[in-house]
C-alpha cells in the first residue's frame, strides 16, 4: 500500500452522388464551424481550464533515454501532430497511402490510441490510411476540467470533428471507416447517429452504448454518482486505486466487471471463467522492444502524470453514451433501412469470455435496435475485453469485410 501511495502521487494526498457529397462535407465543416462557436461562447461564459497533459508536464523534464523507456513515447506512432482546440489540445497520428481507403479511431475510456496500434499498423500494410487520437485528458491529449465541462456526446463529437479537419486530406469529403473500443464504439455508433453522410464503415469492438444497466452494482452507482453525497477528491481518490494495475497484479484496464457475484462466477461455454479473461492482457506488450510498454504500465502511468486523467474517466462514465442509446441506435438503424447515407451494416468485433460486455447481451440488443439483417458479429473465443489487442487481426478482417462490400456495388 506504501508504494501504491507513493506513485498515485496527488489523488492519495487530496483536493449519394459526388456532388452531393460535397454539399455534404460543407455542410458539415459549417456544422463544425456552429458547433465549436457554440462551444467557444459557452467557453467564455464559464470559463473551462485545460488541465495540462504530460506533455507539458512530463516530457520537458526527461532526457532522450528517459522520454525513449516510457511506457507511452511521443512518437510511439507514425504521422504525430498536436491539434489546438478550444478545450485543450489533440495528440493525433495519422499515415499510411494517402490515396488508400481512410479509417479513423476511437479508443477506450482507459486507454490511450497506442492501444489501438497493433490493428492500425496491419491496415497501413493492406494500404489503407488511418488516423488515431487521444481522447481529451488521456495519453498525450490535454482536456477540459469537468468541473465546468461534462465529457458527453457533444464533447467527444466536437473533438472528432475537429480531428477530421485538422488532417491535410479531406476526409469530410468522402465516407470512411470508423472503428471504436470500448468507450470509443459508444462515441462512434453515437457519432454515425448524427453524421450518417461521413461513415461507410462502422466497426463497433467491445463496445459500449448499450450495456444493461443491472449489471451495474451499487458500488458503481455510488462512484460514479452526480448526487454529491460523496466529496469529488474523495470519489478521484476511489477511482485512482480501482484502477490502479500495479507491477504485479492484472487487473481491468477498464471499469471492473459489474455483475452480480453469480454471474461473476458462471463458466462460459469453454469451460472456464468470464472473469479471469478480462485481466489476461493487462502486461501484453503494446510496442516491440519497449518491455515497459504494456497495457496495464500505460495505465498506471497516466495515473501518476496525467492530472485530467481520472476526473475524466468519471466524468466520462458519468456523462458518455455508455448507457441507454437505444434511441440514437435505432436512429441508425431506420436509416440503413431506409438507405439513407452509406451505412450497410454495423460490424461487432466481441470477446466471448468479456465479463463487460457480454457477447450474448451484445448481440440480442444490437439486433433488436438496429435490425438482424445489419448487424454482423464476429465472437473470439478465448478472448476479453482486450480483444483488439489479443487479436487485432479479427478487427482487420471486418474492415477488408467492408471494403469488399464496397468494392462488389
Amino acid at each position: 500500500m506504501d508504494n501504491l501511495q507513493e506513485r498515485l502521487g496527488h489523488y492519495l494526498r487530496g483536493p449519394a452522388s459526388r456532388s452531393s457529397l460535397y454539399l455534404f462535407a460543407g455542410a458539415a465543416c459549417l456544422g463544425t464551424y456552429a458547433i465549436w462557436r457554440t462551444i467557444s461562447s459557452n467557453a467564455l461564459e464559464s470559463s473551462p481550464k485545460s488541465i495540462p497533459s504530460p506533455a507539458k508536464t512530463v516530457l520537458p523534464h526527461l532526457s532522450r533515454k528517459e522520454t525513449r523507456r516510457l511506457p507511452y513515447p511521443p512518437d510511439a506512432l507514425p504521422g504525430v501532430r498536436d491539434v489546438e482546440s478550444p478545450y485543450g489540445s489533440i495528440r493525433v497520428y495519422e499515415w499510411g497511402r494517402e490515396d488508400g481507403e481512410r479509417v479513423l479511431f476511437v479508443h477506450g475510456i482507459s486507454t490511450p490510441s497506442l492501444a489501438l496500434g497493433g490493428v492500425a499498423h496491419m491496415l497501413v500494410e493492406r494500404g489503407y490510411r488511418v488516423m488515431l487520437f487521444d481522447l481529451f485528458n488521456r495519453g498525450y491529449s490535454s482536456g477540459p476540467s469537468p468541473s465546468t465541462t461534462n465529457y458527453d456526446s457533444a464533447l467527444y463529437t466536437s473533438q472528432i470533428l475537429t480531428v477530421l479537419t485538422s488532417s491535410h486530406l479531406p476526409w469530410a469529403s468522402e465516407p470512411f471507416i470508423l472503428i471504436g473500443y470500448s468507450l470509443g464504439g459508444a462515441i462512434a455508433a453515437d457519432f454515425t447517429s448524427y453524421f450518417p453522410h461521413l461513415i461507410r464503415g462502422l466497426v463497433l469492438i467491445a463496445t459500449g452504448g448499450l450495456i444493461r444497466t443491472n449489471h451495474i452494482s451499487w458500488k458503481s452507482r455510488l462512484l460514479y454518482s452526480t448526487s454529491g453525497l460523496l466529496p469529488e477528491r474523495f470519489l478521484e481518490r476511489l477511482v485512482a486505486r480501482r484502477l490502479w494495475t500495479g507491477p504485479e497484479t492484472a487487473r481491468s484496464i477498464e471499469p471492473e466487471a459489474d455483475t452480480d457475484p453469480e454471474l461473476k462466477n458462471e463458466e462460459d461455454r469453454k469451460g472456464g471463467l468470464r472473469s479471469s479473461a478480462v485481466y489476461s492482457s493487462s502486461h501484453r506488450v503494446l510496442l516491440p522492444g519497449n518491455p515497459d510498454s504494456t497495457v496495464g504500465e500505460v495505465v498506471d502511468w497516466q495515473l501518476q502524470h496525467h492530472q485530467g486523467f481520472v476526473p475524466a474517466f468519471i466524468s466520462s462514465i458519468r456523462h458518455a453514451p455508455i448507457h441507454n442509446q437505444h434511441h440514437r441506435w435505432r436512429v441508425i438503424g431506420e436509416r440503413m433501412r431506409k438507405r439513407e447515407g452509406f451505412l450497410k451494416h454495423v460490424d461487432f468485433v466481441l470477446g466471448a469470455r468479456d465479463p463487460i460486455i457480454i457477447a450474448d447481451e451484445l448481440q440480442e440488443d444490437a439486433k433488436e435496435v438496429l435490425g438482424e439483417e445489419f448487424v454482423r458479429v464476429d465472437v473470439v473465443e478465448g478472448s476479453g475485453h482486450e480483444v483488439p489487442i489479443e487479436r487485432p487481426d479479427v478487427v482487420v478482417k471486418a474492415v477488408q469485410r467492408i471494403s469488399a462490400d464496397w468494392e462488389t456495388q
